[in-house]
């Protein structure tokens, strides 16, 4: 409970230890494998210092990464936040920092209903100043609901909404910031070590810091939410009424744990590869 109301004060909390070291040992181990076994469809999304970023659903072919929904004691905050068991929606696979701009998780995790998704990053190095840790901005989940429809008008008019266009979502961050500007609310970064496990809430407005080392900052983020929650993107944001009232993908089990079904990884949002011409870890 102690955690869950720093979640509700602050809009994130952090669970150090959460991870016991010995799985983050075997999963770096596991993730350096699956490179090696699979050298040519990760290639193209490798860094000048051989760092992989951004890939999508990497525990689909590296599935001992399911173990940080099952072995991770800090998924009981989200149950409670929940108020039902967490399921494993999506994953990101980071090497190196996001660097991605302050925004808010919702118009992409557009969920049916509201806010029953949370994002729960797990530490697989130690994440200083000068490895691109996560960026928060506390108190930002309290900030007066924005009007999404003016939004929609300026953006798209009577038009239909592309669920992925760019300016949908700049308009509605652009909003946010001027908020938190107005509130006096700024971000921080969080610094945590191997096995560490941050929580935000779905309103949280966060992002991700300069990586200026060469060296790694591994890091698993996963969106979770109940099994069965319908997750959208800005068409659904932006009008509910085009919502799906139920999930579209099935799951499998893992412990007791539900996790979605979905048959590639998507590298970088660059390309995408289907599990089966990928060589397991």
């Amino acid at each position: 409970m102690e955690y869950l109301d720093t979640l509700e004060r602050d809009g994130f909390v952090v669970v150090r230890g959460a991870v016991d070291a010995a799985l983050v040992e075997e999963l770096n181990g596991r993730i350096a494998r699956f490179k090696q076994r699979n050298a040519k469809a990760a290639s193209r999304n490798l860094d000048e210092h051989g760092r992989l970023s951004r890939v999508v659903n990497l525990h689909l072919v590296v599935d001992a990464l399911t173990r940080l929904l099952t072995d991770n004691a800090a998924i009981a905050v989200c149950d409670r936040f929940f108020g039902e068991p967490t399921s494993l929606y999506t994953t990101l696979y980071y090497e190196r920092g996001s660097e991605q701009a302050l925004h808010r998780d919702t118009p992409v995790f557009a969920t049916t209903p509201a806010e029953r998704y949370m994002g729960v990053w797990v530490a697989l190095d130690e994440v200083g100043d000068d490895n691109g840790p996560l960026m928060v901005v506390p108190g930002s989940h309290k900030l007066p609901p924005v009007d999404v429809q003016a939004i929609r008008r300026e953006v798209f008019g009577d038009g239909p909404i592309d669920p992925l266009a760019p300016a949908g979502w700049s308009a509605y961050q652009a909003v946010v910031a001027a908020q938190c500007d107005a509130a006096g609310l700024s971000p921080r970064p969080v610094h945590v070590g191997p096995g560490d496990v941050i929580i935000w809430h779905p309103q949280l407005f966060h992002g991700g810091a300069p990586h200026a080392a060469a060296r790694m900052r591994r890091s698993v983020v996963m969106h979770v939410t109940p099994k069965g929650v319908p997750v959208g993107h800005l068409d659904a944001f932006y009008d509910p009424s085009t919502a799906r009232q139920s999930a579209s993908w099935r799951y499998y089990r893992r412990g007791n744990r539900d996790i979605a079904r979905f048959g590639h990884v998507d590298f970088g949002h660059a390309y995408k590869v289907r599990t089966w011409f990928l060589r397991k870890a």
